[in-house]
């Protein structure tokens, strides 16, 4: 887009430049847009102040009902007790307050009545005589998290420029102020974010000024979390979070959520612990998690009665999963993953054996406008092919994701291999390969892995392939042959397009980088 002479003529040149310089950094970016949205999504929710240290009673009772999810109430004590002790911690919490509520429900109506807030709480910041770090600190976390929230609005111009314009904050708060330690929990989850960016991609964040560097803001987020501050157990939360999502790492990513002594888990642990117990293949730990979490008097997101129905579809339980799939169906009013619930109910009921329901849900699954989680778009893929897919491997690869190894074995032992089409052969080699990995058995997954490459031109379509290269480099590397590995991450990025090419590409990477790390 070039600006018009008539808009240009209402404009100064600096709001021209700006204006054009916005477009233009939203052209690049569109090229990564897509793999930013899947990968920032768990992270939403991690911007929570934490007390280690209790600050006042105030304070504390603010940020227990935030971090209950309890909007309503965290904002009637907000008006209550307008001042808190950390330095702009009043508009801090407000804002998360709206934030969170604004992930959770993704209510349009209620977007539109709350997006002014981001303006007038940062120009209040700006008009405070307090020149304290906190000051670009907390201008810095307001903008990445309303970045955030109009990405997943699809706001994509502002969203885009918001993101930039909290790393220019945070850049320029860490040369003012070299030994505040807080504006590393902002600039380390940018780095991860940007440094994941696929190679081929990151000529964009160049021309942006945007750099990333996924270890060293691991190191960044992982150091704070050490520090006695009340961001402290918030920079362990993400720090799990980008070990199980990126690294695979779901043991360690475990071992960092067990440091909450409280008989008090908050709903936003909740979340954060089951969307990486799911991740680690323990949906049986998840859905139970997320069962006592629904049955607290207080209420509970409806994301919950998603998350729960997953973990209890993955295991077969399939008449009470469908239960809380119609829960969130029925109630939810935002976009996401409604498309992949309903499809979900119809293959409740395929397995449960009532065709005519199944049929009328599979036709009303494809009839919903899909959104643009990774569920939804997967979904859309399997309800857009021209034949029904083959349920029965489908239900070993669910099984698989929620660790249900033994409800995977025993279907796959029912197949009928003779029946199965070309393709269906070599994904259930792919499923072969998974469960055995998964279950340690390293000798047979790898030559179940082989047995997947060595299709890899009739495979061109799917993602078996570089998967299977994937998760050979990362079995070479608990068997330290870093050098082996080294050759399947890089095999990984030799392919030129399939489902999953942004995702693979950024773990392959990352692998690469921490072998290459050990060297050094």
């Amino acid at each position: 887009m070039l600006l018009t002479k008539s808009l240009k003529k209402r404009l100064s040149r600096k709001e021209a430049e700006e204006l054009q310089q916005k477009h233009n950094s939203f052209l690049m970016f569109q090229n990564i847009l897509k793999w930013v949205d899947v990968f920032v999504y768990p992270f939403l929710v991690l911007f929570l102040p934490h007390t280690a240290q209790s600050q006042t009673s105030d304070f504390d009772a603010i940020y227990k009902t935030t971090l209950d999810l309890d909007f309503k109430k965290s904002s009637s004590l907000l008006k209550q007790f307008p001042e808190v002790e950390i330095p702009f911690g009043h508009l801090y919490i407000a804002n998360l307050n709206d934030v969170l509520e604004l992930i959770f429900s993704e209510n349009e109506d209620r977007y539109n009545q709350l997006k002014q807030n981001e303006d007038t709480r940062l120009d209040l910041i700006s008009d405070s005589e307090d020149d304290s770090p906190y000051k670009d600190f907390v201008k810095g976390e307001i903008k990445l998290q309303w970045a955030f929230v109009k990405l997943k609005f699809g706001h994509t111009l502002s969203g885009v420029w918001s993101l930039r314009n909290a790393y220019k904050t945070v850049q320029d708060n860490i040369e003012k102020n070299p030994d505040f330690k807080l504006h590393y929990k902002t600039m380390g989850l940018l780095q991860v974010i940007f440094g994941a960016v696929p190679d081929n991609q990151q000529w964009i964040l160049n021309v942006l000024g945007l750099e990333g560097d996924v270890q060293n803001g691991l190191a960044h987020l992982k150091s704070l979390s050490k520090e006695s501050t009340p961001f402290s157990v918030e920079a362990r939360l993400i720090s799990s979070m980008i070990e199980s999502y990126l690294l695979e790492e779901h043991d360690r990513a475990l071992e960092g959520l067990n440091s909450n002594t409280s008989n008090h888990i908050s709903m936003a642990e909740v979340y954060i612990t089951s969307l990486i117990l799911m991740k680690s293949h323990n949906a049986q730990a998840a859905s139970q998690m997320l069962k006592e979490a629904i049955e607290r008097p207080e209420p509970s997101p409806l994301l919950f009665e998603y998350l729960l129905a997953e973990a209890l579809f993955q295991g077969g339980n399939y008449n009470e999963a469908k239960t809380h799939y119609l829960v969130y169906i029925n109630r939810f009013e935002g976009r996401n993953q409604l498309k992949d619930s309903r499809m979900k109910v119809a293959m409740c009921e395929y397995f449960l054996g009532k065709n005519i329901s199944f049929k009328n849900y599979w036709e009303e699954a494809k009839q919903t406008k899909g959104a643009t989680s990774e569920a939804d778009k997967n979904a859309d893929a399997i309800l857009e092919a021209k034949s029904f897919p083959n349920f029965r491997l489908l239900q070993i690869r669910y099984a698989i994701d929620g660790g249900y190894y033994k409800l995977a074995s025993r279907t796959i032992n029912k197949i009928d291999t003779g029946k199965l089409k070309f393709d269906e052969v070599h994904e259930l080699t792919y499923r072969k390969a998974r469960l055995s990995h998964l279950t340690n058995s390293y000798d047979q997954a790898l030559m179940l892995y082989n047995e997947v490459i060595s299709n890899t031109e009739a495979l061109s379509d799917s993602y078996f392939a570089p998967n299977s290269y994937l998760q050979m480099g990362y079995i070479k590397m608990e068997e330290n042959d870093n050098e082996q590995a080294k050759i399947y991450f890089n095999k990984v990025l030799e392919f030129r397009k399939h489902p999953y090419k942004n995702s693979l590409d950024s773990k392959a990477k990352i692998a690469l980088a921490a072998i290459d790390a050990l060297n050094d």
